[in-house]
């Protein structure tokens, strides 16, 4: 049964470059939340009512086809996460649930990275190109800042979800790095693997 690997933080904390190492590394299929979003956007605009259904649905279907296709070994799957929005809490216990359900092992990943580092990261070359709608980067920096006091993108250190739960630092991990010791941390390592030996996993909490 598939496993799935959830990344969440705020945007612009690494999810989606870290999740593209961690798919290459264990094979698991890398659903990065724009794939999802992006069409979503494109015909009921950002943030709408509408949107908000549709990505939902989007995912929905998505995750019970990777359930049920024996050719998907897992799912690397980034999200952002308002912990302190019911809705998106519920999402990810439904789908965490079915997982779990299907025999397959559920992660947490969380990451976590200053406002000041994160507003850096806007404009970059893979940001855009994974990401082409935050070509503006100075639009994306201003999203950054408005969101900041809005949504709580992350724990106290408790996951309020009972799976496995790692939180990493990403202005000391660089991806390859931090997706490296998610794979040993959780024992997701293919046979290549095996034998590295990770440096200690620096996982400290940051403040801004």
């Amino acid at each position: 049964m598939p496993n799935l690997v959830v990344l969440f933080g705020a945007p612009a904390s690494g999810k989606a470059a870290i999740g593209q190492e961690l798919a290459y590394l264990t094979g698991y299929r890398f659903l990065h939340n724009h794939l999802t979003a992006d069409p979503a956007a494109a015909l009921f605009g950002w943030g709408s009512e509408r949107f908000g259904r549709m990505v939902g649905a989007l995912r929905e279907i998505l995750f019970r086809e990777a359930l049920s296709d024996p050719s998907v070994n897992g799912v690397t799957f980034t999200y952002a996460w308002g912990l302190n929005l019911p809705e998106d809490t519920a999402f990810i216990e439904k789908i965490a649930g079915w997982f779990s359900a299907a025999g397959g092992n559920v992660f947490f990943v969380e990451l976590q990275a200053t406002l000041q580092a994160r507003i850096a990261r806007e404009g970059t070359p893979f940001r855009v190109g994974l990401k082409p709608e935050l070509r503006d980067a100075e639009a994306a920096r201003a999203r950054q800042r408005e969101s900041e006091g809005k949504y709580k993108m992350n724990t106290d250190g408790e996951l309020p979800l009972p799976y496995p739960h790692v939180v990493i630092n990403t202005e000391v991990n660089a991806p390859k790095e931090a997706a490296t010791e998610i794979v040993h941390n959780f024992r997701l390592a293919p046979s290549d693997l095996q034998g590295f030996a990770p440096a200690a996993f620096r996982s400290r909490e940051i403040r801004p």
